[in-house]
């Protein structure tokens, strides 16, 4: 029974690495946390920041830690925006600047260079980074 349990471990594991999130084990579990929604938010002073939803289907909470850049129309890096929360075992946490992280903090930060929604040809994640917390 135990080989069963592990086997079901390293494909789970393996399914979220592949989806390019991240997943991995602890004393006392597992962690696997998919990133999707991702998408710019339009906050107050109509500066932008990055939103989306993570989801956790282990039973240990998970730290992720996430960079953004925003790029121009020709692909030029024009600024960058960063995200950290934790999400408990098997739950979705919501990530955004206006949804705090376990410091209170927004989870997600604005561009840099003081960045408009409007002014963001398109983005990407530049960076993941998925721990036990």
């Amino acid at each position: 029974m135990r080989h069963w349990w592990q086997g079901v471990v390293v494909v789970a594991l393996a399914s979220g690495l592949l989806a390019g999130c991240g997943g991995g084990t602890g004393s006392g579990g597992v962690f696997e946390v998919s990133l999707t929604d991702e998408d710019l938010q339009t906050v107050q002073g109509n500066r932008c920041a990055v939103k989306g939803n993570a989801t956790n289907i282990g039973n240990l909470t998970a730290k992720v830690d996430l960079t953004y850049e925003a790029l121009s129309a020709t692909g030029a890096v024009i600024g960058i925006s960063t995200a950290s929360f934790e999400v408990t075992g098997f739950s979705n946490f919501q990530f955004s600047n206006s949804k705090t992280n376990d410091t209170g903090q927004p989870s997600s930060t604005l561009f840099t260079n003081g960045l408009a929604c409007a002014g963001i040809s398109r983005f990407k994640r530049s960076e993941t980074k998925i721990t036990k917390a």
